[in-house]
């Protein structure tokens, strides 16, 4: 019982985020011309264990439409429980600040989410991460 409320709960949760995504879109679509830029580093996948050269691909996002170059602030935007994707930089109240304070906005996307995700053992690499703590 317990994992079908799991499902549903989840199933909801990804229809909200594609209606929510297609609502930023069609307001991005009419009101901007903007296109960020999109980049991926390689993090280490164990941040404690020097010995481990294993890394993940993490992706982000940058639009530098508003940055004042050598006096704007940069502004991080580390993404949630979900993909990101190019709208995470141009909609939302941290895009108004950006705009407002001149600010270089870089939007990080959450290392377990999206194209984020390392291609070996996910759980496995959760729980040994976790267990280093």
């Amino acid at each position: 019982m317990v994992y079908f409320l799991g499902q549903v709960l989840w199933r909801m949760k990804d229809h909200v985020h594609k209606i929510h995504q297609a609502r930023i879109k069609q307001h991005v679509t009419h009101t901007s011309t903007v296109i960020p830029n999109r980049g991926t580093i390689h993090q280490p996948l164990n941040h404690f264990d020097r010995k481990n050269d294993k890394t993940f691909p993490q992706q982000f996002f940058v639009n530098d439409v508003y940055w004042q170059r050598s006096d704007g602030p940069v502004f991080l935007y580390i993404g949630g429980e979900g993909p990101l994707s190019k709208f995470s930089v141009l909609f939302g109240h941290h895009v108004d600040m950006a705009e407002r304070h001149g600010a270089l906005l870089v939007a990080l996307e959450h290392r377990f989410y999206g194209k984020s995700i390392n291609p070996d053992d996910i759980l496995s690499i959760r729980a040994q991460i976790l267990s280093s703590y």
